[in-house]
């Protein structure tokens, strides 16, 4: 059974078809939040864009989120910030991979790590961690699939689009584990998607 649901982003409402039956459909959720026009704090956009590549789907633009093209066997959204108004989407895949830039607070260039709910999260507050995003989603769906957080050191956060060639290089480097999350399977079954149509 198909429902629209309502999900906001910024000042936007936009209707998305909720699958609340078959969660096989799409296997893979690639969520990159950042603010591209600030240069690596764009990582993820540029990440997002390298995979839709590989699946044979139109690069996004940095005023896209791609929640308008929803419903391959590997989904990629950008948002600015991980905002509640996500978690219905999120019961509709096996897994979610959550992309963003880190400031150089974490020991690693490139960190993937699971991601575990969180609860005893603020209700005063619009931006919400990828771990607060499942608790959310698991509340309101009774479901809530794994999750990864990819987190790419950034240098240059000035304004500006494009990101600095470090970050591109550790982005590139954290692209074969990424698809490894993904996993092939899921990409060659986007290819043939895209062939077929």
């Amino acid at each position: 059974m198909n429902a629209v649901q309502p999900i906001c982003t910024g000042s936007v409402l936009l209707p998305i078809r909720v699958r609340s039956s078959n969660r096989m459909e799409n296997q893979v959720l690639i969520i990159g939040y950042g603010n591209a026009y600030c240069r690596d704090d764009g990582i993820a956009l540029y990440v997002l864009n390298v995979v839709r590549k590989q699946m044979n789907l139109n690069i996004f633009q940095p005023d896209e989120d791609g929640l308008d093209e929803l419903g391959h066997p590997i989904d990629t959204i950008m948002v600015h910030q991980l905002i509640p108004e996500l978690a219905p989407l999120l019961a509709n895949y096996q897994k979610v991979l959550f992309i963003d830039a880190h400031k150089g607070t974490i020991p690693e260039e490139v960190r993937i790590i699971p991601v575990h709910e969180e609860y005893g999260f603020h209700a005063v507050t619009h931006h919400m961690s990828p771990g607060m995003l499942l608790t959310l989603a698991r509340q309101n769906n009774g479901v809530a699939p794994p999750g990864f957080l990819i987190s790419i050191k950034g240098e240059d956060f000035d304004f500006g689009l494009g990101i600095s060639d470090s970050c591109r290089s550790r982005a590139d480097m954290a692209l074969d584990r990424i698809l490894n999350l993904v996993e092939a399977k899921s990409l060659s079954k986007a290819k043939d998607e895209k062939v077929q149509k």
